[in-house]
């Protein structure tokens, strides 16, 4: 379940790099959503989307090439954790 919300928290985060690199300039964008031009810049740099607007914006611009860009965010993300080698597991595990 906190793996939902954590995507969520990065998706409203990176959705400003997604209209980037959606190839969609941001008025036109704006205008497909309802949001004034001057907001939605300003929604853009803070990533203060609502659940509505990030809704609307994704219709306009999803895409799987976009989709997997936003998985590789996340994977990058979720592999900042510790790690370790498949010997040291093994020898935690009292495997010989």
């Amino acid at each position: 379940m906190l793996g939902i919300i954590e995507d969520y928290k990065e998706l409203r985060q990176n959705l400003g790099l997604l209209i980037d690199k959606s190839g969609y300039r941001n008025a036109y964008i704006a205008d497909k959503v309802g949001i004034p031009a001057s907001n939605f810049s300003q929604k853009k740099k803070r990533g203060n989307w609502t659940l509505e607007e990030m809704e609307r914006v994704l219709q306009v611009i999803e895409n799987q090439e976009l989709e997997d860009l936003f998985l590789l965010e996340i994977t990058k993300e979720r592999d900042k954790g510790d790690t370790i080698t498949y010997d040291e597991f093994r020898k935690e595990m009292g495997w010989s």
